[in-house]
């Protein structure tokens, strides 16, 4: 991302935040009128501790549409928009990055994500390799959704879970909510002269499937991509009937590469396989 676009991210980032602080405002006003001789809403909302109702479903919507409408002016290509998002969540989790309208831009990726661990507002990623981690994997991938986390979509073959944490072009990491095994991602066929890799993620607990966990853990683990990995070109294969996987994949910039027809054969059944492609910078 160039100076210039470097520069759009940060005033747009001011605006969301600006716009938040005001809806906050207006939300405690309406919700919690003042009463003489008692602090108003503001000054409440303020005090160390003290809980604020988030922002309106409406607000979100209209600052999202606020920051694409701007950032399209600006030439953000869907890399780019994948590299805001990163370097977003990474101000959200920076206690000290709404202190000041003025602050200096965001610092990119391969700073904030050089390294594991790395952590979100919901999910961590961990190097994989703790005591039990091993038995979490074999748990989960022996489930009728985890063992796509092994099936290679390009042969049909599931792969060996020793090959696949032993292969040393292969990355691991252990996804947690709090002190809690809930997952893994990885890097696969990590090629360090081509800078590309493939994508494999997997929430392994049924009771933690459906809801957004894998899609911000897959966005920690582009930025471990990019910060910590130098990669440039992430892919991944998918099914082209699992339509939750592929929203999930466009939504974090993935874009169809071409489609292999009658691919595999799973369960009795011929399956198209989809080869989908991020760039990162």
């Amino acid at each position: 991302m160039d100076d210039r676009r470097v520069q759009a991210s940060a005033e747009i980032v001011r605006k969301a935040k600006s716009l938040a602080q005001e809806s906050r405002r207006d939300a405690q006003r309406m919700q919690t009128p003042n009463l003489p001789g008692a602090p108003d809403a503001e000054a409440r909302a303020n005090k160390p501790g003290a809980s604020r109702p988030p922002p309106a479903p409406m607000t979100i919507e209209v600052a999202a549409r606020s920051f694409h409408k701007e950032a399209v002016g600006y030439g953000f290509t869907l890399a780019d928009f994948v590299h805001f998002a990163s370097t977003l969540l990474g101000i959200a989790m920076d206690p000290h990055a709404g202190a000041s309208a003025d602050a200096e831009a965001p610092q990119p990726p391969a700073e904030r994500f050089a390294s594991l661990p790395v952590v979100g507002r919901n999910v961590g990623i961990r190097p994989f390799g703790d005591s039990g981690d091993r038995q979490h994997l074999d748990r989960w991938v022996a489930d009728s959704d985890g063992r796509f986390f092994l099936l290679s979509t390009t042969s049909g073959r599931r792969q060996d879970v020793d090959h696949l944490l032993q292969d040393p072009h292969n990355h691991i990491g252990m996804v947690t909510a709090g002190d809690r095994p809930i997952g893994c991602v990885a890097y696969l066929d990590h090629r360090p002269a081509q800078r590309r890799a493939e994508l494999r993620k997997m929430i392994g607990e049924r009771d933690l499937r459906g809801r957004g966990l894998g899609r911000e853990a897959a966005l920690l683990w582009l930025g471990y991509g990019l910060g910590g990995l130098g990669l440039k070109k992430v892919y991944l294969t998918t099914l082209a009937t699992n339509i939750g996987n592929i929203k999930i994949n466009e939504a974090l910039g993935f874009r169809v590469e071409g489609i292999l027809r009658k691919e595999v054969l799973i369960d009795g059944e011929y399956h198209d396989v989809l080869r989908m492609g991020l760039w990162l910078e």
